[in-house]
């Protein structure tokens, strides 16, 4: 065996003595400050100790990876690690960073409960409710979140689950199949208790959605309660095979109307529907801005998907030798400008969305206490709004990029990318659901540019965090590439929002003199002008807050490294709307363009020898990560090996039967 044991490949800490800053400063800067990296190597070391914890190299069936994801949600418990977000803010958030870069099914395990049925129920909630919250924290229940149908579900106000005020009681229907709620995650083994939107009709007028909370199974037998019919959606690819999604139909299931969620609302004793909002407008904003939370979580399954293709990808690439100058020896395939082009971005993405989430997160924590005070002020609705218009475009840009950089990724490792333990493909199946999940990307694209034309309209020049100041700006072609490359490119992108935004306003005017109503005059301005208008707002704001976010880190030579990194994730988003700024005009000769290309490779030829120890300040755990090819120690082919050894065949299973197919085959007449 001792032939064996010389590595073919490059040095990783070759590649980490190249870097400017000091690695341990810099991880604490990108993984949310010293306080936070501590809580987070805390609890990792609590998993990594435990064998439960140790992911297989092979896939699992659904009924085996349900019971692992069970018996370590039970382990969590034990261990007592934080998920109840209200108790210890710092701790949970932490936590859920863990479980998200671990694990998506465990992480959806918890979160679902923790997060998002708790989250609604205290947010949509009152006093009433405060003993189903308590008990949900302390996981005596376990809740689910019932909002998609299975014919509906972008389109939320048109749900058709209904809750009817009958004699004092709530009666719950499904009026046809259609009306069933599908993929709700924990329903269909686990959940006793749902969060449930429905059509509210209180003496025969339907009041709109609202949500409810009502109880699906006893607490004592686990048995589905009267009137509700619960089961399984089947298999699924990638780690989400571990997520009991479930569906349920009602029929004619009735509860007490404390099952309605009555914070601004409620039903009176005498059957009386009241509210406290001014508009219905109004109430569905501060509805939607609840809502929100799903979107704004899976932003970071965006950046999780990032930062997994950048770490496998980049380690790798870093050892990989492939070809070489005429008698010299072969070099590393990350020192090739094109083999830089395709992971270089993929960690600057990672990066500075991870920054742009931490200050989202912030924000929509803000946002939720505000809301759970029972603020009803103008302002706040406004904040509804944007928080709903922000999280509309931002869900599909993270999403969209960390699916194409997984698979980019797999591609980029060649052949050994292709294999189940370098967990790029996984990793792909995995995140390709988050294109869907809380809205579908393109049609959540729809309600962003709804949101901007909306604030143009009524002549909102300033929200409350600030995404629309740049409404505020008088827009100008390019006269000349600056010294800063950013505001070359933040200037490109204020134009093109505004060139997107007066395009999609004028095609609507156009379309509507022509006598299109109103839905079919948005639905056709979509792909040219209002599509391109949600994805340059989420890209404008993701860089501004990098940006903002860079400028605060005190460490000079890590503050230096992080501009960089803005500024190639700025032209690197920038580059497939050369197109469209050229179209309007805002550029006419070669040089803009030949600038955002040029600064692009510039870029990734300075950043090259601090990508490693870039990787380093970003990346999970080795046995979290749990790629042959992305270990930290660069030992790419021993892990690959070791795996092959694991599996040596002597002689196969079927060797028997394969001998006498070949012997037959000899006797068989030629046709």
């Amino acid at each position: 065996m001792s032939a064996f044991n010389a590595s073919p490949g490059a040095s990783l800490d070759e590649w980490r003595s190249k870097a400017s800053f000091d690695g341990g400063k810099m991880r604490a800067i990108l993984q949310g400050g010293e306080d936070k990296l501590r809580l987070k190597d805390e609890y990792w070391q609590i998993m990594e100790k435990d064998p439960l914890f140790k992911k297989p190299n092979r896939h699992l069936s659904m009924e085996e990876s349900r019971l692992l994801t069970h018996q370590r949600w039970k382990k969590v418990l034990e261990y007592g690690l934080p998920c109840d977000m209200y108790a210890n803010y710092e701790g949970f958030s932490a936590f859920s960073d863990v479980l998200e870069e671990y694990d998506k099914g465990l992480q959806a395990r918890i979160q679902l409960h923790s997060g998002v049925f708790v989250g609604a129920l205290s947010s949509m909630g009152t006093e009433r409710h405060k003993e189903l919250i308590e008990k949900a924290n302390r996981n005596q229940i376990i809740g689910c979140f019932c909002l998609t149908e299975l014919s509906h579900g972008s389109n939320t106000q048109a749900i058709q689950t209904t809750a009817t005020y009958e004699k004092g009681q709530l009666v719950f229907r499904s009026p046809h199949i259609g009306a069933m709620k599908v993929w709700s995650g924990n329903l269909a083994q686990s959940a006793t208790h749902a969060l449930v939107f429905a059509q509210l009709y209180v003496g025969g007028k339907c009041e709109g959605v609202h949500g409810f909370v009502v109880q699906v199974r006893d607490e004592k037998t686990h048995r589905v309660l009267p009137g509700l019919r619960i089961g399984d959606m089947g298999e699924k690819p990638g780690h989400f095979n571990c997520i009991e999604n479930g569906w349920m139909l009602f029929e004619d299931y009735r509860c007490s109307t404390d099952a309605l969620l009555n914070k601004g609302c409620d039903i009176t004793a005498d059957g009386r529907y009241v509210h406290a909002f001014k508009s219905d407008r109004d109430k569905r904003s501060v509805s939607l801005g609840a809502l929100s939370m799903g979107r704004i979580g899976i932003v970071g399954m965006g950046v999780n998907a990032c930062r997994a293709a950048a770490t496998i990808g980049i380690r790798y690439s870093a050892v990989r030798k492939q070809f070489g100058p005429p008698d010299g020896d072969e070099l590393p395939i990350l020192t090739y400008p094109l083999q830089r082009r395709r992971l270089l971005p993929i960690l600057a993405a990672s990066i500075c969305m991870g920054l742009f989430q931490d200050k989202m997160i912030d924000l929509f924590s803000q946002y939720m206490a505000r809301l759970l005070s029972g603020e009803k002020s103008d302002e706040l609705v406004e904040l509804s709004k944007e928080v709903h218009g922000l999280s509309s475009c931002t869900k599909p840009r993270a999403t969209w990029l960390g699916v194409a950089a997984l698979a980019e990724a797999r591609a980029a490792c060649g052949g050994h990318g292709f294999l189940y333990i370098s967990r790029l493909n996984e990793l792909r199946d995995t995140y390709d659901p988050s294109q869907t999940f809380e809205g579908e990307n393109n049609i959540l694209a729809q309600q962003a540019s709804n949101y901007l034309l909306s604030q143009k309209k009524q002549g909102i020049v300033s929200s409350p965090m600030g995404t629309t100041d740049f409404l505020q700006t008088r827009p100008i072609s390019f006269k000349g590439w600056n010294a800063d490359s950013l505001e070359n490119v933040i200037a490109a992108y204020e134009w093109l929002l505004h060139y997107t935004l007066t395009k999609t306003e004028k095609a609507l005017e156009d379309r509507k003199r022509r006598g299109d109503d109103a839905f079919t005059a948005r639905n056709e301005t979509q792909i040219d002008t209002a599509h391109p208008l949600a994805l340059a707002y989420a890209e404008l704001t993701m860089i501004k807050w990098a940006e903002e976010a860079v400028k605060e880190i005190e460490d000079v030579k890590c503050r230096s490294v992080l501009h960089q990194v803005v500024r190639l994730f700025a032209v690197s988003q920038l580059q497939p709307h050369l197109t469209l700024l050229y179209i309007g005009g805002y550029c006419t000769g070669p040089e803009f363009g030949t600038r955002v290309k040029e600064e692009q490779l510039a870029l990734e030829r300075s950043l090259s020898p601090e990508c490693v120890a870039l990787v380093d300040a970003i990346a999970s755990p080795d046995f979290a990560v749990a790629s042959a090819l992305g270990t930290s120690d660069g030992r790419a082919y021993e892990n690959m090996v070791a795996d092959f050894f694991s599996r040596e065949v002597d002689r196969a299973p079927f060797a028997d039967d394969l001998l006498r197919v070949i012997e037959a085959n000899k006797t068989k007449p030629k046709l």
